[in-house]
């Protein structure tokens, strides 16, 4: 992990959050006297799980993981650069209640959480668009958790590889770019398990793994899998 120190200008960056435009000029010029960015390695803690959250993260560059932690890790979701990393801790809770880490070598924005809020309180257009962020998080999280619990291996298993397909590199074709332990703890079993299903996925030209490339064969029958679980 490393210091970069304060933006240039949040008005000209490239990785700014589409919605940014509904504050004035001189808001956005606040965010960046209110902003540090940290330049986190593959692998790095961006933020532990129970521990104070004093700030908006969000992620200028690269990818990171949202997962629980325990005795078996959960992968909840992935989150690409040009996305919040966390609001749910906004408006409620203070204290993380997730672990992230960089899935490559990433740049953060750690804002001040304070800040951000009186930005919200005057600015009702950019407060719906922050709350519809929680919104959709929460309906994703509940999804997550409800899929996992009525799902069978294989129907979570093809629940991670269309999330990773629609989502993530949308592209039916893509690298991993995560362990199949990691693929494992995102799909809620064991390294084995994500092991042997993806070998019969391959089997039944279903899909094509080379390494860590793979190709969605027959898209239909995977989601067709995801949907009867």
């Amino acid at each position: 992990m490393s210091k970069i120190s304060k933006p240039q200008s949040c008005l000209q960056c490239p990785y700014k959050w589409k919605h940014l435009n509904l504050l004035s000029d001189d808001d956005i010029r606040s965010i960046r006297q209110n902003c540090t960015i940290i330049r986190f390695k593959k692998g790095e803690t961006v933020c532990k799980q129970g521990t104070d959250a004093t700030h908006v993260l969000y992620l200028a560059k690269g990818m990171v993981k949202l997962y629980i932690e325990g005795e078996k890790n959960l992968i909840l979701r992935l989150i690409k650069a040009g996305e919040y990393i966390d609001l749910q801790t906004l408006f409620g809770d203070n204290s993380y209640r997730y672990s992230v880490a960089a899935m490559d070598d990433t740049e953060v924005c750690m804002i001040n959480s304070e800040h951000i809020r009186k930005l919200a309180e005057k600015n009702s257009a950019y407060l719906f668009e922050l709350t519809k962020v929680i919104s959709d998080s929460g309906n994703y999280f509940y999804k997550k958790i409800s899929d996992i619990s009525s799902k069978h291996l294989r129907g979570r298993l093809a629940d991670a590889l269309l999330y990773l397909a629609d989502e993530i590199y949308e592209n039916k074709e893509f690298d991993l770019g995560m362990t199949r332990r990691e693929l494992a703890e995102m799909s809620s079993m064991s390294m084995e398990n994500a092991v042997r299903i993806l070998s019969e996925l391959k089997a039944d030209k279903i899909i094509s793994v080379k390494g860590k490339r793979i190709k969605i064969l027959q898209y239909d029958i995977l989601k067709k899998l995801s949907d009867i679980g």
